[in-house]
């Protein structure tokens, strides 16, 4: 397990392998809305449906390689199999289903270009780690494992021509002689077929009947719910379980209008089941009501100079802003032209001119920005060790923001009490009715409005480093609230930005209700957004790698100085949405 103090540089780290390895399978597949979320592939916004147990490398204990191996794997997935055909040949035990997947993705990997040697040898390159990877761990030691882990072997040489791993050989050579008389016609028929997934898949289902019934005879002295315990044990250590069953039965949305819709409708339907026991203590306050006038003005002073440490090129920082976030805007006409719209006006110069050309006229465009960027920032107690960095980075980019003729707005969200307060005593002396919801009063703070210019606002922004206003964290509600006052700005486009460490936590409500109640919330809140459209969604990561909640994340590892670097790498992220 890597250092807690490098954990944000993992993530960081992390992020820049996905967004390499994205931009690989996006080139060779063809497949334009390819991307990873929380280590996942997707396509659209949803499960790709990839499961292959060798396709999901790790960062501490695998090299670049191997991540470039897996997503040339997952590219020629994307580009060979029908996704449709796949789940609907699907068998229905959890090993049938582990060795379907996985001779699946050993076709397809089959089919690698000649005239691309490198990704076959990044794809024979991460099989083979992730063999090695097999044989040091204890999943030879469960029968299950040991005997899917045989045809896996068995299947790849047969396509591949390649021996077997010699490491393990000795180990799976009574496996393999138990099972050649039995699935010696399925191999030969999957070797022939491989371009034909319908066929493969037909031959590949006779070999997984054959399994099925050597694993429900293996244990004969067990008990059934003892056997599918250890199928269900061999089935998670080889990873398959990636993703929630509803997901891989899911429909992919493609690009129309009327998918983004019916996906909407559902992320509505989802939040509708997200309770809150009482609103009545819930406020909206402003910044500088928390904080009394002269600790203002301390605080104001310490902020102050932090920022004058920076080596921030701020009207840098403005300049390319305003590139990524205008807008070409008519803005009346060029005249005497010599091509473009006629300019009736200068048509008597022909009379007395003859070879005059200035005769047309041109539209002109100049860039405008008509954007507002509201910057939603979690108060929870954990966020106290980032906010120093934080504060600064979130006044830099208003500045900057400003200067490039954007509108600013900066919020945080908290709970008026720690472990519920008031409302979740009043909840235990009424009974402690199962699932309440919500279990205490939120807090939602306004430290800059967007009509209200940064400099106005400068005292009320430093209330942000008074510790006492961190306690926990609602997210969900937080990115609603947000949202609806974003999504009321008169501006075109609107981009609200996250700025967490961690998943939403809250004791009273988390402890009184179906466990992930808040984080579920959460991703069915920025879900929902997303589908919507009407606003852009991106989230800041600290120490914590967001890509759960949200698809457009950045994690980020703040210097104790701020550099020009990390506001580039902010730039990159909305330059890439747009």
């Amino acid at each position: 397990m890597a250092n807690t103090d490098n954990q944000p540089r993992q993530e960081r780290l992390q992020q820049q392998v996905e967004e390499l390895c994205g931009a690989s399978v996006r080139a060779l597949s063809g497949e334009r809305q390819f991307a990873y979320r929380g280590r996942r592939p997707e396509v659209n916004g949803r499960p790709s449906g990839i499961r292959a147990p060798h396709l999901k490398p790790d960062l501490e204990s695998d090299d670049f390689m191997s991540f470039r191996g897996a997503a040339d794997g997952i590219a020629l997935r994307l580009k060979h199999s029908d996704r449709e055909l796949h789940q609907k040949m699907m068998p229905a035990t959890a090993v049938g289903q582990l060795l379907f997947e996985l001779l699946e993705q050993l076709r397809v990997e089959t089919l690698v270009d000649p005239r691309h040697p490198g990704a076959k040898k990044n794809l024979d390159h991460r099989y083979k780690a992730w063999c090695a990877a097999f044989c040091a761990s204890n999943m030879t030691e469960n029968h299950v494992g040991l005997l899917v882990y045989t045809v896996a072997q068995v299947v790849w040489s047969r396509l591949s021509g390649q021996p077997v791993n010699e490491a393990t050989e000795g180990l799976i050579e009574p496996h393999r002689m138990m099972l050649a008389p039995h699935i010696g016609g399925a191999l030969v028929g999957m070797k022939r077929n491989v371009t034909d997934q319908a066929t493969f898949a037909t031959h590949t289902l006779e070999l997984v009947q054959v399994i099925d019934e050597l694993v429900s005879n293996l244990d004969d002295e067990d008990d059934d719910d003892d056997r599918t315990s250890k199928a269900d044990e061999a089935v998670n250590d080889f990873g398959l379980i990636l993703y929630p069953e509803s997901d891989l039965n899911g429909e992919l949305p493609g690009p129309s209008s009327q998918s983004s819709r019916a996906r909407y409708r559902e992320m509505m339907d989802q939040l509708e089941s997200y309770q809150v026991y009482s609103r009545e203590n819930d406020r909206v306050i402003e910044a500088d009501k928390l904080v009394v006038s002269f600790l203002r003005k301390k605080l104001r002073a310490q902020l102050d100079k932090k920022i004058r440490g920076q080596g921030v090129n701020v009207p840098r920082l403005a300049r390319d802003l305003a590139m990524i976030l205008s807008a070409p805007e008519l803005d009346g006409w060029n005249f005497g032209e010599e091509e473009g719209y006629l300019d009736a006006r200068r048509l008597s110069k022909l009379v007395t001119s003859p070879d005059f050309r200035q005769l047309f006229r041109k539209e002109r465009y100049q860039p405008h920005n008509n954007c507002c960027v509201t910057f939603l920032m979690d108060n929870s107690g954990s966020m106290k060790e980032h906010i120093g960095q934080v504060a600064m980075l979130i006044e830099i980019m208003c500045r900057a923001l400003e200067q490039a003729g954007a509108s600013t707005e900066i919020l945080g969200f908290t709970t008026r009490s720690w472990q519920g307060g008031k409302l979740y005593k009043r909840w235990v002396s009424q009974g402690k009715q199962p699932n309440p919801g919500r279990l205490t009063e939120l807090e939602h703070i306004v430290y800059k409005d967007a009509d209200t210019s940064m400099r106005q606002a400068r005292q009320s922004i430093s209330a942000m480093l008074k510790p006492d206003i961190f306690k926990e964290g609602i997210d969900g509600e937080a990115l609603l609230w947000a949202a609806e006052r974003l999504t009321k700005r008169p501006e075109e486009r609107r981009i609200l930005i996250v700025l967490s460490d961690g998943c939403p936590m809250e004791t009273a409500t988390s402890q009184s209700n179906d466990a992930d109640y808040l984080d579920n919330h959460l991703k069915q809140v920025s879900g929902m957004l997303e589908a919507r459209g009407d606003l852009e969604l991106y989230a800041l990561g600290f120490g914590l790698d967001l890509s759960p909640y949200y698809r457009n994340n950045l994690a980020l590892d703040l210097p104790e100085t701020l550099e020009n670097s990390v506001f580039r790498d902010i730039l990159n992220m909305l330059a890439r949405r747009r």
